[in-house]
Formats: C-alpha cells, sequence, structure tokens
C-alpha cells in the first residue's frame, strides 16, 4: 500500500539561499511515512506506549530538482520489504511531473528499555508492503577515513532535538552544512546518513569531515564518550548549474 500527501512547501522550511534545505526535504518525505502510520496504525505514540519505537538506521537520498516557498508537491511512501529486524521505505517527492527527491531508507524497531531490535514479526502494520523498488545513486552504505580533521564543536541544544530528546535524524543535514564555510549558491543534490549512536541534549559533541576523490563531503559526529554519533555523505553542486 502506498501512502500519497500533498503539501506547500513552507517559506519558513526555506534556506538563505531561498530554496527548501535538505532537512527541509527529508522531513516532507518522513511526514508522509509518518502519516500512514497515523492513518493505518501503528501509531509512534502507541508502538512509545507499548515500550517500543521505529529507529532510523540508514537512509539515501537524491535531490535531482529545486524547491521554491509555495510549490505544491505530492510524496508518495511505501514499504518495500519487512523481515528480520528491518523495514525498507522508499519515497518520492514531486511537484507535477518532475521528480524532486528520491529516498531509501531503513529503519528498525527497538525494545525502549533494553534498547534491543525487535523483530519485524513482532510488529502488526496495518497496512500491506509493495514489490515495487525505487532506484536512488546516492549510496546507502559508504566508507570514511578513520581520522579526518576536525570542522566544529558544540553542544546538542534544544533546537536540535524531537521528543526523545535527541538530535532528530532530519537535522543532520543542516548540522552538516553547517559546519561548511559557506553553503551561500551551493545546495545538497545527494546525501547518504548512517545514523549509529543518538546525540543527546545537552551532550557536547565534535563533527569532523573532509572530501573525498570524488568531490563528496564527509562527515562523522563523534560523542564526547569517544562513541561515532552519525556519518554523512554530502553531495553539493552550484544552484546556477543546476
Amino acid at each position: 500500500m502506498k501512502m500519497k500527501a500533498k503539501f506547500r512547501v513552507d517559506s519558513h522550511d526555506t534556506d538563505l539561499n531561498g530554496i527548501a534545505s535538505a532537512g527541509a526535504i527529508m522531513r516532507y518525505m518522513q511526514e508522509t511515512a509518518n502519516l500512514q502510520h497515523v492513518r493505518y496504525g501503528p501509531t509512534m505514540e502507541e508502538l512509545r506506549q507499548a515500550g517500543k519505537a521505529f529507529i532510523l538506521s540508514r537512509v539515501c537520498l537524491d535531490i535531482p530538482g529545486i524547491l521554491y516557498p509555495q510549490d505544491v508537491i505530492e510524496v508518495t511512501s511505501w514499504l518495500c520489504e519487512a523481515k528480520g529486524y528491518g523495514y525498507t521505505r522508499n519515497t518520492v517527492l514531486t511537484r507535477g511531473s518532475e521528480t524532486i527527491a528520491s529516498m531509501h531508507a531503513f529503519w528498525g524497531v527497538m525494545d525502549i528499555e533494553s534498547r534491543h531490535p525487535i523483530r519485524v514479526e513482532e510488529i502488526a502494520l496495518g497496512f500491506d508492503t509493495e514489490n515495487e523498488a525505487l532506484t536512488v545513486q546516492a549510496p546507502m552504505r559508504f566508507r570514511l577515513p578513520k581520522e579526518m580533521p576536525l570542522l566544529d564543536e558544540r553542544f546538542v541544544v534544544y533546537t536540535d532535538c524531537d521528543e526523545n530528546c535527541h538530535i532528530n535524524n532530519t537535522r543532520y543535514p543542516g548540522i552538516f552544512c553547517s559546519a561548511l564555510d559557506d553553503m551561500r549558491g551551493r545546495r545538497v543534490t545527494g546525501l547518504s546518513l548512517n545514523y549509529m549512536n543518538e546525540a543527546r541534549l545537552g551532550k557536547l559533541f565534535s563533527i569532523t569531515g573532509q572530501r573525498d576523490e570524488d568531490g563528496a563531503y564527509l562527515f562523522r559526529i563523534l560523542l564526547e564518550d569517544g562513541r561515532i554519533g552519525t556519518e554523512g555523505r554530502l553531495l553539493l553542486a552550484p544552484i546556477a548549474a543546476v
């Protein structure tokens, strides 16, 4: 079963270039997935009351198009696989006949108290999976050097967090872009994120990064206890050249 939702791009979701940021595009896409759970179940709150929570593990996202304030968009999202300890979800965002973004994501369900993963058979979904695959150019898996230069260091603050009191998964593209020198005249055209450990409210974290031989920007968040938080690979392009 596919879930479709229409949105009008909020002007407050645009960046300093006047276009929708990569994080905002992720939020429209993930909100559509959330709406499928709201309509057909189980909802995030129902899972939380049962001591369970969805956890995003990996995501890869292509953004060939640009969104502007007041653009009317449609987002289509579907689960294409559910087995073992994970769910694979595909999502496409369009404006008219133009594909603006395509996302492939891998989710799991965790027992909140024990922090252990839960097999998908233990979660009763209120909707069916689809067999339709989706091709995304951004890699789901990527490698980073063991050591990279320090780019930034700061604390997790209120504006980073969701109700789980850790950095919301859609905030990481903005956090990584903020670690670069200047985003004026540039935009994210592709990204891959690997979520490993939560960066929690009030905790210090550092960002290391560098460019690879293909021109992609590589990032790693290091938590204050030495663990890796989230790793990212971003492709940027000049806005005028797109």
